[in-house]
């Protein structure tokens, strides 16, 4: 991509990098938009965060989600101004996939995440 990696933050699943380990990336550092979906509106206000894996074929280890809640937790306290919209890939208009996949926890990322009765449409699948 234009400006390298798509996603501010990546976390790694113990294959090329430390199980959990998030990693920052330069859009992150240098405080530009997400390239990690196709909308340019949800690109320009949303931080865009990849765990490392098929989650059609198997699921986030324990690492990755700890890390993965201890970062949006961090981001949601310490970062950002007001309650952020949580949404997962495949949630966001226009989206066709299936990403982050049927292994990952979703309705409890949901519950941890969302504020009652603000909770994306799941799409079936």
């Amino acid at each position: 991509m234009e400006n390298g990696l798509a996603y501010h933050f990546v976390i790694g699943n113990g294959t090329d990098s430390v199980d959990g380990r998030i990693e920052i990336g330069s859009r992150w550092t240098r405080q530009i938009q997400g390239g990690h979906v196709r909308s340019v509106r949800f690109n320009e206000d949303s931080i865009g965060i990849c765990l490392v894996g098929n989650f059609e074929e198997t699921q986030p280890t324990y690492p990755q989600l700890v890390a993965f809640i201890e970062l949006v937790g961090f981001l949601r306290r310490e970062v950002l101004p007001k309650p952020p919209k949580f949404f997962l890939h495949r949630e966001i208009p226009g989206e066709h996939t299936l990403c982050p996949g049927r292994g990952f926890p979703a309705k409890r990322m949901h519950r941890l995440f969302c504020s009652p009765g603000k909770r994306p449409r799941q799409r079936p699948g």
